[in-house]
């Protein structure tokens, strides 16, 4: 529901839809009828075009039972858009002309005139009654779910801080290591001499180090790995985040100290331990906003089902041609 209706309907204009040699009867074929109203392919060929591009290459390459898969995830969509449309009228919820007459005016200047777009919504099976029908479904069912979901969250600072004190073993930090590193790459495939030859070369480049040449330049000019772009800085981690080897060489580091060779699945590293983090308690303050966008997620998650669910339970719901 966070998209603008405009955007969506115009994208699905431009991104269309169905070709001109489609027969008009199958695009206005009803593919269910929600409380009397009818839906058609047209209608469901807009949700499909959410999920997938219609275009004949890509769509081509999509396996049957994935297209079914689809179809029945834009039927579900395109059902429920109706009955949240439904509900905002059992309601009282209207549309001002206003509101469809902007939108129809943003429509067009994605076109070249109005002519253009009336064009690409009938040939997309549509005609002007059921275009205007699927732009006030979208907009109903986003001024609907605004008061039904939107509006009935509630997330206080109180219940924050309470989830915060309930679940604070959530919130602890382990021990951060940051880290530099240089890494002479070895294929897994090499023979035996080249990889005393790259294992000759990490024990140069440490021995450079012992001379007092500088990490971060060696780092820059024979590393293989990516951070050398950094001057060998990994960043911040916790230990048991990186291979066996790597890990056991950092944890008897002291910071400054650098290690010596050592060998994994990747080839040779040499590592210099440049700052540890103790373990710690991560405050309420730092982890607040993180927990109230999780707990309003739930809430909205929550509120959307259960409406919706009450929206299906007294709904008639009939697929021509289903069993």
């Amino acid at each position: 529901m966070s998209k603008s209706i405009n955007l969506i309907v115009a994208l699905l204009l431009i991104t269309v839809c169905v070709p001109l040699t489609v027969r008009a009867e199958t695009v206005s074929r009803t593919v269910a009828v929600v409380n009397g109203v009818d839906l058609s392919e047209a209608d469901l060929n807009q949700e499909i075009n959410t999920i997938m591009p219609m275009s004949q290459p890509f769509h081509g390459k999509i396996s049957d039972e994935k297209k079914a898969k689809i179809r029945s995830d834009a039927m579900k969509v395109l059902v429920d858009y109706e009955l949240m449309a439904q509900d905002a009228l059992g309601k009282g919820i209207k549309i001002p002309q206003a509101v469809i007459d902007g939108e129809m005016d943003k429509l067009v200047k994605k076109f070249k005139s109005k002519k253009d777009l009336v064009k690409a919504y009938k040939g997309a099976g549509f005609t002007d009654k059921t275009f205007l029908r699927i732009m006030q479904r979208r907009l109903l069912a986003e001024k609907i779910h605004a008061l039904e979901v939107d509006g009935k969250v509630s997330v206080t600072p109180e219940k924050l801080k309470s989830y915060y004190d309930s679940n604070i073993s959530k919130y602890n930090k382990p021990e951060e290591f940051r880290a530099s590193h240089i890494l002479i790459k070895v294929d897994p495939s090499s023979n035996k001499e080249k990889r005393l030859a790259l294992r000759a070369s990490a024990d140069s480049i440490l021995k450079r180090l012992k001379d007092g040449e500088k990490f971060e330049e060696i780092a820059v000019n024979e590393s293989d790995d990516d951070s050398k772009n950094k001057g060998g800085d990994l960043g911040y981690f916790h230990a048991g985040q990186t291979i066996p080897e790597f890990n056991d060489a950092l944890t008897k580091l002291k910071v400054g100290e650098t290690s010596p060779v050592v060998e994994s699945l990747y080839g040779f590293h040499i590592i210099r331990l440049t700052d540890k983090r103790p373990a710690r308690q991560i405050p309420f303050d730092e982890v607040q906003d993180k927990i109230k966008k999780d707990m309003v997620a739930t809430q909205k998650k929550q509120l959307q089902d259960e409406w919706m669910d009450g929206l299906h339970k007294k709904a008639k719901i009939i697929y021509p041609g289903e069993k």
